[in-house]
């Protein structure tokens, strides 16, 4: 495996190509889709000095099964969604947006599940990058302890959380300002900090969810996400998305809160924003279009709008629309 070095940034509906992009920046993975899913998958890294920063998405359910590595630990966080982490013994621990993240020891191989809305940060932490913070070893075989649960509550979870966020906008709105500068050198020291502080021993471990497996995550989950991928320009309700589930609302609502870490209507809105992130990311997006692509994907109150989207991505949709035009 060749690490990819500098910045990428690479969007495609080819599960192939993600897989293909991944396996050469990370660790060599095989992703398996699901039938009559469409994809719409997006890359971006940015090389630091001792980090990778690798923000992922795919747009639709997939299983993600990523090979040891012998030298390349990583912390997978949640921004958007969840996802699931399946061990051999068929137990699944499911990783919510603002509560946990999960932590890869090299010697660990991934059988991941993600969902439509499902967004994650990648810190990749080669040989080397721990000895460069004090205490951060120690701290991380502590963590391999706990199963590989980060808890992103509380202070110090919090604090990393929020500086992932801030580098993600970072990300988005300046990649190369993220390579050789003294302003991303401290950025970097930051995020090293954060993150021993947060795998210090007398932080409380994750408890992120547990269910059997993937298969006993219910169909409806999967149609009712399926219907809400399809329709993310329509007004549906609640009532709309468990009627297409074959479902009740109340019975969706607990199994979503359970096995994805958020409410369908939750997730739903995730949907809209990545689908006008994506827009906007992609340039296709002109002066004052902002507000049109807000009001095509039902979100009718714009400083709202905003808000949300601020609080998903770390920037505002203008300043997402003037990195794609520049």
């Amino acid at each position: 495996m060749t690490a990819v070095c500098g910045n990428l940034w690479r969007r495609s509906s080819s599960l192939d190509e993600f897989e293909a992009t991944m396996s050469d920046l990370l660790r060599p993975c095989r992703i398996a889709g699901q039938p009559r899913e469409s994809y719409r998958t997006e890359i971006r890294h940015v090389r630091m000095r001792r980090l990778g920063l690798t923000l992922v998405r795919l747009g639709g359910r997939a299983r993600v099964q990523v090979e040891r590595h012998g030298s390349l630990a990583l912390l997978q966080i949640p921004l958007a969604g969840s996802f699931a982490s399946h061990a051999p013994r068929g137990e699944s621990r499911v990783y919510a947006a603002g509560k946990a993240a999960e932590l890869v020891a090299p010697s660990c191989a991934l059988d991941l599940e993600f969902a439509p809305a499902t967004r994650m940060l990648i810190l990749d932490l080669r040989a080397g990058a721990a000895a460069a913070v004090p205490g951060l070893s120690s701290a991380f075989e502590t963590a391999r302890a706990r199963e590989g649960g980060l808890s992103l509550a509380g202070s110090a979870g919090g604090a990393l959380s929020r500086l992932a966020g801030f580098l993600v906008g970072e990300i988005e709105a300046d990649p190369h300002g993220l390579q050789s500068s003294a302003f991303a050198d401290r950025l970097e020291d930051c995020l090293l900090t954060a993150l021993a502080d947060a795998l210090s021993p007398s932080r409380p471990a994750a408890a992120p969810a547990i269910a059997p497996s993937a298969s006993a995550i219910p169909h409806y989950v999967q149609r009712a996400e399926r219907f809400m991928a399809d329709n993310l320009d329509q007004p549906i309700t609640l009532d709309d998305i468990a009627a297409a589930a074959g479902t009740s609302a109340r019975t969706l609502h607990r199994v979503f809160r359970s096995a994805r870490g958020e409410t369908p209507l939750g997730v739903l809105k995730a949907l809209r924003l990545e689908r006008v992130h994506g827009e906007l990311a992609a340039g296709r997006a002109g002066q004052g279009d902002i507000a049109r692509l807000a009001l095509a994907f039902g979100f009718n109150h714009l400083g709202l709008f905003a808000a949300a989207y601020r609080a998903r991505f770390g920037v505002l949709p203008s300043a997402t629309a003037r990195g794609a035009r520049s």
